[in-house]
């Protein structure tokens, strides 16, 4: 039987179906204590079916893609869907749409064997330990590849494959009875291409800078947020507020920000999942509908939302392609792909050989405590070092806390270095740098 023939199995129960089917291979290993803990090989299909009938929804979820299988969780569904009480909001499933070209993807990453992160780790290992007084906390690296097939009755079909691979390590600092904290770095690419030898490297560093403990105080002042620190914060405290079901629920407080200032020109955002450094390049959402570049801020300026097929039709716009999956419970919600914050013209090392005194914020914690549907925050500022005349001269530790829409327009840089970050998809961020920031010292 061919997947097409489900399809239309399926309409002799559903008004509409959609059947998803998402094949994914992890190969990964773990590091704890100086030591390579486990390594695994993990694969795993799951088919996901959506069926309605009468408004009425029928969700069925098994891990397999064998097609009688399938077939069987077809009637379940149907039989889900009689059982619930109509949606009188809905709409329909997508429509066909048209895809761009897809990018070239690394077969390497699909064949890999975990023993090849058991030799990354290994050596990351190593090159770490060389420097005195130095635990390896923790660690991972892997790659995590997926195929989809995404289908429906309304002649969608697409389907795609991709991955990326990750390293990362955790190192701490003991010397001479100070301990510091755990302070890490890594690397993501779509390919193998690791560059172990500069993730130690960089996370050395600022172990010996952490050695160096100096206090902070209650003050107002400019303050460096690298890309993992600026990340955090805004994936909790202002990305959830593009999403068109809070603007339909009145829930964003970007509802009548369209084509105003949020920010300043230093401030462009986006989600593309087709950029050149993306590790996750898909043509098309969970839904089968084509993906784009959605520039969200243009310099400074609010731009609009982005949507699934669902609240697209209920708000009688465009769905730009953003809806992601839950293989849990099969449901469907809006989210993104691969956001890029665009690069300044300056290095990092500039931004911070121009301060006479700040700070360097490498990590928050806390930031999944913000409140997105008002942009305030509370963050403690760890790993974070104190800068004095252009150089840094310890690690320090601070709260701060605001608004991040009255944090953004005091953004005043933006490093012309960006990481990739393999989380939620993927983002590719660099370090921006803002002033007069209020923060309380500890």
């Amino acid at each position: 039987m061919k997947m097409e023939e489900l399809i239309r199995f399926g309409e002799k129960f559903f008004d509409e179906l959609e059947i998803a089917i998402y094949k994914n291979r992890d190969a990964s290993v773990n590091i704890e204590l100086n030591e390579v803990s486990s390594s695994m090989l993990r694969e795993r299909a799951v088919t996901v079916i959506r069926g309605v009938k009468g408004k009425k929804l029928g969700v069925s979820i098994i891990d397999t893609g064998d097609k009688e299988k399938i077939k069987e969780a077809i009637e379940r569904a149907y039989k889900m869907a009689k059982l619930n009480k109509p949606d009188e909001k809905w709409t329909s499933l997508p429509e066909p749409g048209k895809y761009r070209e897809p990018r070239k993807v690394d077969k390497e990453l699909k064949e890999v064997s975990p023993d090849y992160f058991v030799d990354l780790a290994r050596e990351g290992i190593s090159l770490a330990l060389e420097e005195q007084g130095i635990v390896v906390a923790g660690g991972t690296g892997g790659v995590e590849w997926g195929e989809s097939l995404i289908m429906n009755s309304h002649g969608v079909n697409v389907s795609q494959e991709g991955g990326g691979a990750f390293f990362y390590l955790e190192l701490v600092g003991m010397r001479e009875g100070r301990v510091t904290p755990g302070i890490f770095d890594f690397d993501a690419k779509l390919s193998l291409n690791l560059n172990v030898e500069e993730v130690v490297r960089k996370a050395l560093q600022k172990v010996k800078w952490a050695f160096n403990v100096k206090k902070s105080k209650t003050e107002e002042a400019r303050v460096i947020l690298e890309p993992w620190a600026i990340s955090s914060l805004l994936s909790y405290a202002l990305f959830p507020a593009f999403s068109g079901e809070k603007l339909v629920k009145g829930t964003t407080p970007l509802a009548n920000k369209v084509n105003e200032s949020i920010s300043n020109e230093l401030l462009t955002i986006c989600d593309d999942p087709l950029h050149e450094l993306s590790i996750n390049p898909v043509i098309a959402d969970d839904e089968g509908v084509p993906t784009r570049k959605n520039v969200l801020v243009e310099k400074g300026v609010f731009n609009g939302f982005i949507w699934d097929n669902y609240w697209a039709k209920l708000q009688g716009v465009e769905s730009t392609g953003n809806a992601k999956r839950s293989l849990a419970t099969g449901g469907i919600s809006i989210g993104f792909h691969n956001v890029i914050i665009e690069k300044g013209k300056k290095s990092l090392e500039d931004l911070v050989g121009e301060i006479d005194h700040g700070y360097l914020v490498d990590g928050f914690q806390g930031a999944h405590s913000s409140n997105p549907d008002n942009g305030n925050f509370a963050v403690v500022a760890n790993p974070a070092f104190l800068i004095k005349d252009g150089e840094v001269k310890g690690s320090t530790v601070f709260m701060m806390s605001g608004n991040i829409y009255e944090l953004l327009p005091s953004l005043y840089e933006v490093s012309k270095e960006q990481r990739v970050l393999p989380f939620e998809g993927s983002m590719i961020v660099p370090a921006m740098a803002f002033e007069n920031v209020r923060i309380a010292g500890k």
